[in-house]
């Protein structure tokens, strides 16, 4: 099977960059025949991509469509993704959703180029004259709405076949288009050398290496700084976990994109919290190494699967989220999860309290999140899901055949028996 593939690259700053180069496409292509489709004007500094596959400009696949089985689009939440925006709705395909609240594609494509015209008209297209009052209050107050409206209909519309990476995703679709041919595909996450191996790393050296004195606990968060990740939360029960833990210390890593400086300060924690800006991934494993714990709050969320979160797992780190979307999915013994509602501050102090005081608990949940990231999001076994749903998109019937062969060699059928598999297989097909 030969598949276009769609996806911004690096150097373009975006996370689905990242995903594409190193937790799908080392592995799907292992199953099927892949060339990769990207923004005009952009020059992919990727080795691994550069010297394993052939790349276009989108505009290219106009002429070589033919060629190809079926296209697959990552369609994210900026603006780095109109060009697959535009693609997939003139040639359907299958659609991975990164995001399944896209207010922030939208905007980055209309509002913030002046053309208001852009804005209503898909919020007309998605929920007909309500929606085109929605978008005419919004632009009116320049309040937008970010997190309340999915605005993916047009998209479902253009789409042969659809991709989530977890159920919040999979209903949120299902309640905007209830028919469509959707399949849940789990977050792949390669785990580094590094990653595994970050705890063997000298704490005391790197402390010293990063200025920061040995002080008990050392609480971390990783990623933008934006209010949707609720810091005002987070500031407040960490001061009155100082009460118990005067030597604690919050690591703020990660670009700051609200101007946090001037509420640390109101709450006096200047001594206290550390911003680092943003830093390289080599750079991230020795905060991820120096970490007691992590606290990773979202609300609202636009259905994403964290890979950062995944990687403060997958080193065996405790974390403490919000329970919302995705992450309301974790398992329980894998991370803690604190509500959002009136005693969200209390609760978060409380884990807090706990973590800090508790090293075997710390270890227990560790233990537990990598295993649940081994099991549940290798790329190997993510990868061949991928495929049989292309596959079964394209052929229409491969996974209940593929579904068949399995239970067929779990009782014991040799794959060497073609007689009895080819057999099995028309018949199944006549029935189909």
């Amino acid at each position: 099977m030969r598949i276009a593939y769609f996806s911004p690259v690096s150097p373009q700053k975006t996370g689905i960059a990242d995903y594409s180069e190193c937790e799908l496409l080392p592995y799907l292509s292992r199953y099927m025949d892949i060339d990769i489709f990207i923004d005009i004007n952009v020059k992919p500094d990727n080795g691994f991509l550069i010297e394993n596959f052939d790349i276009y400009p989108y505009t290219e696949y106009e002429r070589l469509k033919g060629y190809y089985d079926i296209p697959l689009y990552h369609m994210g939440n900026n603006q780095l993704h109109e060009f697959i925006y535009r693609s997939l709705i003139k040639n359907p395909g299958i659609t991975v959703f990164h995001d399944i609240y896209l207010h922030g594609f939208l905007s980055s494509i209309s509002i913030a180029r002046g053309n208001a015209d852009r804005y209503r008209e898909e919020f007309g297209y998605c929920y007909g004259e309500k929606g085109v009052m929605i978008a005419d209050r919004a632009i009116q107050a320049k309040a937008y709405p970010d997190f309340e409206y999915p605005l993916i209909r047009r998209i479902l519309d253009n789409s042969l076949g659809i991709v989530c990476h977890n159920e919040f995703c999979v209903q949120t679709a299902l309640r905007e288009k209830h028919d469509i041919s959707i399949a849940k595909i789990n977050h792949p996450m390669t785990i580094p050398k590094e990653i595994r191996e970050v705890e063997k790393r000298n704490i005391k050296a790197i402390k010293n290496k990063l200025s920061i004195p040995e002080k008990n606990p050392i609480i971390i968060s990783f990623g933008y700084i934006s209010p949707h990740k609720r810091y005002h939360v987070l500031l407040n029960s960490f001061k009155n976990l100082l009460n118990d833990y005067p030597d604690a210390v919050l690591l703020l890593v990660g670009e700051d994109l609200m101007r946090i400086d001037g509420l640390i300060a109101r709450l006096g924690l200047d001594q206290s919290v550390i911003k680092t800006g943003f830093v390289p991934f080599a750079e991230t494993l020795n905060y991820l190494a120096i970490a007691d714990y992590c606290v990773n709050l979202r609300h609202p969320t636009a259905g994403e699967t964290s890979g950062s979160i995944l990687r403060i797992m997958a080193a065996k780190k405790p974390v403490i989220v919000s329970d919302v979307g995705w992450f309301s999915e974790i398992p329980d013994d894998c991370c803690l999860k604190v509500a959002v509602d009136s005693y969200e501050e209390d609760l978060l102090l409380a884990y807090m309290q706990t973590l800090a005081a508790n090293a075997r608990m710390r270890e227990t949940i560790g233990e537990n999140a990598l295993r649940w990231v081994e099991r549940e999001h290798n790329p190997d076994r993510i990868a061949k899901e991928f495929y049989r749903y292309i596959k079964s998109v394209v052929d229409g019937d491969e996974i209940v055949m593929t579904q068949i062969s399995e239970a067929l060699l779990d009782l014991g059928v040799d794959e060497q028996d073609d007689n009895l598999l080819g057999h099995v297989s028309k018949t199944i097909r006549d029935v189909l």
